[in-house]
Parts: structure tokens; sequence; C-alpha cells
């Protein structure tokens, strides 16, 4: 089953299912599969072959970039889903690397976009979006389960993808629906890209359940996303941890989304006072807070907690939605209650693999349902799941093991958003200007992490620069310090 076939799981045919605002336009489950079949017929006959194909869809959060992702999978080629803001050198670094057989990109972007030499275009498709084909169809060959690509890290700088599998989106996706009781009331706004797995899920989500979802460009800050909230009677929305401090200094009360009682975090930590006010906030309004744990590696959530057993275990994951299992191994043991190691995860979502050229498209699954996930924690009497930090995000400062996840935590407040990175025996703190208690939280995440508040450096910056995704983009920090 591929996400198209999500599309006609059995539904009412003239329910709504898909909503552009920025087309004021609302789609029946009908009109988005006759988009999507029309579309997929263009696109065959353009490519003019029977061999599968790999295509980079250059995507934003509207109908045309929906339609193609649909489509493509329907036409029976894996797709490669991609920022359609992507840094030019790095696209062009892909293309190099990957050698995709066709490319598609926004209309609205033709001037000025070129994929280089060896393409035949553009050609406007039905879709709204425009093509490119490649005029030397590459030997490699396409593994016939490959169906999508994700960049690991949606950034500029990693050339890496996360494969899947049409089977992998058929089992997840039940899986979340189940877990967030998933109804065809539900309208789910989207506040994180259509290119990336949570916002993805979101869309998954719904075409299976008989929901809807509404797709904007607005910002999150703006009054025109909050009045597409209010119009559309949006009922659940997901996003980063980031996300949410923005909605903590918004005031949810002051939104006026009454219809908005589903509210989902994954995607890193959220601050354990954050968490607990907004869970506080929400419950006395009725709504559900849903803290889960996933990655683009498990196609995209692995765990989360039930609603009832917050707040007390406000700092868990949770348990793995079923069928899944998670487990904490060293050394090829499973540990005991509160012994800190690797987090290892088996269930239907994990990945076939890693590709980081044209030559890994044609391997099949080589993970076999189990995969590292290069995060550490524990888990507790209960079976609980605690993450406790990212492997690599562990430093030494003066011979003292230090996570910089946990002093991002210790160190932010509500109002202030904080990045810490290593550089030489320091940990550099990045804050935003105006931030006058900073240095008292200095000395407080010192004497809790037994360091010298000598080791911190502070680094002033207007604003956090923040992953297509919504997590902090560490590199362009690290350029920041570098320069």
């Amino acid at each position: 089953m591929s996400a198209y076939s999500l599309l006609r799981s059995g539904h009412d045919p003239q329910s709504r299912v898909c909503f552009d605002a920025g087309l004021n336009t609302w789609l029946t489950r009908a009109e988005l599969i006759s988009r999507t079949d029309d579309f997929a017929a263009d696109l065959t006959t353009h490519l003019r072959s029977e061999r599968k194909a790999l295509g980079f869809a250059f995507l934003r959060n509207d109908l045309p970039s929906v339609t193609v992702h649909l489509g493509i999978m329907e036409a029976g080629h894996a797709i490669a889903a991609l920022d359609a803001e992507l840094d030019a050198d790095f696209r062009r670094q892909l293309i190099a690397r990957f050698h995709p057989d066709f490319i598609l990109v926004p209309v609205d972007d033709i001037p000025g976009w070129s994929p280089g030499e060896g393409w035949t275009g553009p050609v406007m498709l039905r879709a709204g979006m425009v093509l490119w084909c490649s005029t030397s169809r590459p030997q490699r060959e396409i593994h016939p389960d490959l169906a999508l690509l994700f960049s690991t890290s949606g950034s500029t700088g990693s050339p890496r993808f996360v494969r899947l599998s049409a089977r992998n989106l058929a089992l997840h996706t039940p899986m979340l629906n189940a877990a967030l009781a998933s109804s065809p009331a539900d309208v789910a706004i989207l506040t994180s890209p259509v290119f990336n797995a949570l916002g993805q899920s979101l869309i998954h989500g719904a075409l299976l359940s008989g929901g809807s979802f509404v797709l904007t460009r607005a910002r999150i800050t703006s009054a025109e996303f909050w009045n597409i909230v209010r119009t559309c009677g949006c009922t659940r929305i997901a996003g980063t941890p980031y996300f949410y401090q923005v909605l903590d200094r918004l005031d949810l009360e002051s939104l006026n989304v009454p219809t908005l009682q589903t509210f989902i975090c994954t995607g890193g930590r959220l601050p354990e006072l954050l968490a607990t006010k907004l869970h506080g906030r929400l419950t006395a309004r009725g709504s559900t807070f849903h803290i889960m744990y996933g990655q683009a590696e498990t196609t995209a959530r692995m765990s989360g907690i039930p609603p009832a057993l917050l707040p007390a275990a406000i700092r868990s994951v949770g348990f793995a939605l079923p069928p899944g299992r998670l487990w904490v191994e060293a050394d090829g043991r499973v540990c005991g209650p509160h012994e800190e190691d690797e987090l290892m995860y088996e269930g239907p979502g994990v990945m076939m693999g890693y590709a980081n050229s044209s030559d890994d498209l044609a391997a099949g699954d080589l993970l076999g349902g189990t995969i590292a996930t290069g995060d550490l924690g524990y888990r507790d009497e209960a079976g609980l799941i605690y993450i406790t930090g990212r492997k690599s995000r562990f430093v030494k400062v003066f011979g003292w093991r230090v996570s910089l996840d946990d002093v991002e935590e210790i160190l932010a407040c509500e109002s202030h958003h904080i990045a810490a990175l290593n550089d030489t025996e320091r940990i550099v703190v990045f804050h935003l200007h105006s931030d006058p208690t900073l240095v008292e939280r200095i000395h407080e995440a010192a004497v809790r992490l037994r360091l010298h508040p000598s080791c911190f450096t502070l680094f002033p910056v207007d604003s956090l620069p923040l992953l297509p995704t919504g997590k902090i983009n560490y590199r362009a920090l690290a350029d920041l310090l570098q320069s």
C-alpha cells in the first residue's frame, strides 16, 4: 500500500480532505484523487520509460506539492522530498550525487531556476509544477520497494537520505493513528513542511482515518495562521519544542481557537518546566497533550506517553507504539531499569537504510526492522522510556562528561531560547540579546553539572537559526562561531 493508496482507503469520496490556504480552496477526496491521477498520467507520458525512476520534488506546503508527492508514488516511482527553498549550491550537489531521472519544481520558482546541463524542460504539468527530465537516464537500478527519500536532517549540510518503502508507510500510519485516536472528524493543520517526516505523517494519517488536513505557508507567529485555524475549525496540531515555546509566548487562550483540542509535541525534548505548564493549561481547557518520540529513520514516531500518565511522567517519551519495541542496550546486552545506554528500536517503520549516493538506491532492506537510534536513555520499572541526550551531543569539558542537551534544558526559560555547542574545552551558549537572567542561570547550570562558570562562554544573537523542521540549526551556529 502506497501513500496514494491511503487516499483510496474506503472513505466517502465527497468528504473534504485537504484545504490549501493559499488558494482558499477545500478539495474532496474525489477531487484530490482526480488531480493525482492526472499528474501521474502526465508524468508517465513525459518519462516515456517503464523503468522505475527517481524524482527530486522541491515542495512547499501547498496543494501542488501534495499532488506531486502522491502522484509520483502512484506512477510507481520513488520520490526524494526536498525543500523548495534549498540552497542552490547544495541542490546542485544533491543532483550530481544522486542523478535523479526527473525534477519537479513549483511554477513560481521557474525564473532563475535551472538544474544545469543535461536536462530537457521545463514542461508545465497540470498539477501546477514544472518538470525537467534527464537526457541521459542513469544505468543504476532502483529497488522495487523504494518509495520515499527524506533528508536525514532537513539541513543544507547533509547529502544523506533515509530510504523508506511503501510497506514502511502502510504499516506506520495505522500505528500512529491508533496512538492518537484519529477519526474522520479530525482536521489537522501542518506547522511542519510536507517534505519532512512530521508533516507527511499528518497527511498520511488523515488520508487513512478519513480526516482532513490544512496546508499553509503562513508563519505560526502570524495572525493569518491562527485565523486559518479558526476558519477551518482545526482540531489538532503537531509541532517541535520550538513551536511550543512560541505558543507559550503567544498565549493560547488569547488566540481564540476553541476547536483545537489535540496537541502533539515531537522532534526534540521540551523543557520540563514548559511541558508541565503547557499540560496544565491544555488540561484546563479540556485538550489532550501528546508527547511523542521519533525519527525520520523510523518513518516518523516510535513512542508516545499516554496522556493519562501526565504530568507525573512529563520527562518520559512513554512506551513504544504497538507493535514496535524500544529497549536500552549496552554492548549487545539488554540493560535493566535506570541503566543508561543507547536506545534500540524494532518496528515496521524502520527504514530500509541510508542512501549516500545513487549507488545505494538499488539496495534492499539492510536493517531488518531494527535500528540503533543514536539516542541515550533508560527505562524505569514501569517500562517508561526516558531520553538523556544524543550520543553525538555528549562532550568532555576538562575531562568531565557533559550533555549539551542538559545544558540547554537547565538554561532554558519560558521566554528565551538557548542553544549550546562545544568549542575546545568550553561550552558556548547562544542566547537572545534580551535575556537579563541568563548569568544567574549559568551559575545554576555550573553547580548542577559540577563545572566552573568559566567553562561557559556567552554568544548573543538576534535569533537562533532554525532548520525547516523547526529544530535548531547547529551547523549554522558552528559556522557563525568560526566566523
